[in-house]
Parts: structure tokens; C-alpha cells; sequence
């Protein structure tokens, strides 16, 4: 939970303030997760602090929360492709994707149980958190601006995928 919380400190990801009287706080809880190996052995003990999304509200937490995810016709068409052409299929993920790009709404979240600086404070965000209803939507455009200014079209039949002369990029 410390690394949790020690890396959305180090991202920013929100300030202690004291808690607005006009405002509502929303609730979170930790998430935790085994990693397990190929084998099925446990590698890693993760946790999350995750918003409860469910309580917000339409208009005054969030506005919108649409985001873009690949079609399964277009993977079937990707990976068909790629083994008609021999190319290299690869994978990979962005570690704590959501928290890169500023919120669009004013949010308060109660800090993290178990882990408090021993106030009432809470954590005012600054960055998209996991839970939030616009978190998605707030990577996709994140995503969708670092691929565009790296000359990656979004295409019209499918807005997961992104093309730059032969390489193919689904999210």
C-alpha cells in the first residue's frame, strides 16, 4: 500500500486540503491483487487506492466518459495481417496510465485508509484516479494526443486504431 501511495505522491496525483463545505468527498478503498508467473506462483503483492466511481454525479463530477476501445473485428483483422505479412506482434502496457494528464472536474477523495498524515485533510485531485467514471476517457485523449504528435492517424472505421505508414497501433 506505501508504493501505492508513494507513487501517486511522486505523480501528484492529488494535495492535501481541507475539506471544502460546498463539496461532496468521495469515498475510495484499496484493491489488492496477486501477480502471479507463468507458473502460477505468486510474484508480487499489488494494491490500488481506487475511487468509488459509482457515487459521482452526472454534470458536477464528471461530464463525459466515452472512451474509444478496438473492435474485436478489427484484432482478428490486425493479427490476420500480421501473419499474412510475417510482422512482429508485440504488447505492452503504461504503468499507471490514468494518472498522467490533469483532471477536467474538481474532486475530493478521503485519503487512503490506513496510510493518513493523521488529519481530516483530504486529497483534492489533480490527476485522474483509478475508479473515476472519466478516468478512461481522460487516458484515451491522452494516448490519442502522444500518438498524433508521433504522426499516428486514427483511422475511420475503427477510433482503437492508429496507423503511421506500416505500423499498427490498437488500444
Amino acid at each position: 500500500m506505501l508504493d501505492e501511495v508513494n507513487s501517486l505522491n511522486q505523480n501528484k496525483t492529488w494535495e492535501l486540503v481541507d475539506p471544502p463545505k460546498d463539496r461532496r468527498i468521495l469515498s475510495g478503498k484499496w484493491v489488492f491483487k496477486l501477480k502471479r508467473g507463468p507458473h502460477g506462483e505468486v510474484i508480487r503483492h499489488k494494491s490500488r487506492w481506487v475511487v468509488r466511481g459509482f457515487t459521482q454525479e452526472e454534470g458536477i463530477d464528471y461530464d463525459e466518459t466515452f472512451a474509444s476501445v478496438v473492435k474485436p473485428m478489427s484484432y482478428k483483422a490486425l493479427f490476420a495481417i500480421g501473419a499474412a505479412l510475417g510482422l512482429e506482434i508485440e504488447q505492452m502496457d503504461v504503468k499507471t496510465a490514468f494518472l498522467y494528464r490533469d483532471i477536467d472536474h474538481e474532486i475530493y477523495v478521503e485519503q487512503p485508509h490506513h496510510i493518513t498524515d493523521g488529519t481530516s485533510r483530504v486529497c483534492k485531485l489533480r490527476k485522474a484516479l483509478y475508479g473515476l467514471k472519466q478516468a478512461p476517457r481522460i487516458w484515451y485523449q491522452t494516448l490519442t494526443n502522444f500518438l498524433r504528435n508521433l504522426s499516428f492517424e486514427l483511422i475511420n472505421a475503427d477510433l482503437g486504431i492508429f496507423v503511421r505508414s506500416n505500423i499498427y497501433i490498437a488500444v
